[in-house]
């Protein structure tokens, strides 16, 4: 049987169950497979702990808690670490991708009232990620990933008074900034949040959820690496490079132990990638 554009008819094809990581940056990596396999006309149950992030796909997938098992299609990077490919490549490799799709999020407005009062100030928005517990984990496990905030302190200083800064995320925060303009960390919901930052001319932060959503938005972004995270005695830690990480070339990255030279020239590159004049 054929449909009228020739097309093999009949049955549909079933619904699949797929999930990612836990965490909202794999929501965010899930996201884009989803949109990849939903233009293929594969029809789904999204498991998630993030529904907010599957926004753009409303009405073309189903979706469902967050759930381990059972699960038909897993779309995680944890099977392919020590591989040279980036980590969003190996979600869609792992999800059955021949090769990766792009990492975007197709985000409307869905809070005007909320967003507003934050265009009405008149500057660029950049968004400064909460300094927290890295994968907002309890164990301790990772925290050498957190910089020396005082060099983001730094960043935060030299773009102070040309853009708006506005702090997302949640969570304890480890440290405290100064010269936040707005503080929105904890205060949001997930899709107020994308909101804010799809309106945002630039991130900076460290590796975090912030990662993906920059890149999801096709974002600069100013990241800061630790230099324990280098070395730490755990071996998934001690992956979590650039390399590895960042997908896009607008991510721009400084370890923080770096000369003033290249602090200054990652801050002037981001400066420039936002479009700030000095």
């Amino acid at each position: 049987m054929f449909r009228p554009d020739g097309s093999a008819g009949g049955t549909r094809a079933r619904v699949k169950s797929i999930r990612g990581g836990m965490g909202i940056g794999d929501a965010l990596y899930l996201q884009a497979v989803v949109r990849h396999l939903v233009a293929q006309g594969q029809r789904l149950e999204v498991c998630t702990a993030w529904p907010d992030i599957f926004r753009p796909h409303a009405g073309r997938i189903e979706i469902a808690g967050f759930r381990r098992n059972p699960i038909d299609i897993l779309a995680h990077y944890s099977r392919r670490r020590h591989y040279p490919t980036t980590q969003f490549a190996d979600v869609c490799l792992e999800a059955g991708l021949r090769e990766p799709c792009e990492l975007v999020l197709d985000w409307e407005i869905t809070d005007q009232a909320f967003v507003d009062p934050l265009l009405e100030r008149g500057l660029p928005i950049v968004c400064v990620q909460l300094p927290r517990a890295p994968m907002n984990r309890t164990d301790g496990i990772g925290t050498e990933l957190l910089p020396d905030c005082r060099v983001i302190q730094q960043q935060i200083d030299a773009l102070r008074g040309r853009v708006l800064l506005v702090q997302i995320g949640a969570g304890r925060p480890l440290f405290e900034f100064k010269g936040i303009d707005v503080d929105l960390a904890g205060k949001t919901t997930v899709a107020q949040m994308v909101d804010v930052a799809s309106l945002a001319a630039g991130f900076v932060g460290y590796v975090s959820f912030i990662v993906p959503l920059a890149e999801s938005l096709k974002k600069p972004a100013l990241l800061t690496w630790s230099r324990l995270g280098f070395k730490s005695p755990t071996a998934f830690v001690r992956q979590i490079t650039p390399k590895k990480i960042c997908e896009r070339d607008t991510s721009i990255c400084v370890v923080d132990n770096a000369s003033s030279d290249e602090m200054r020239a990652a801050r002037e590159a981001f400066e420039n990638a936002i479009r700030l004049t000095r």
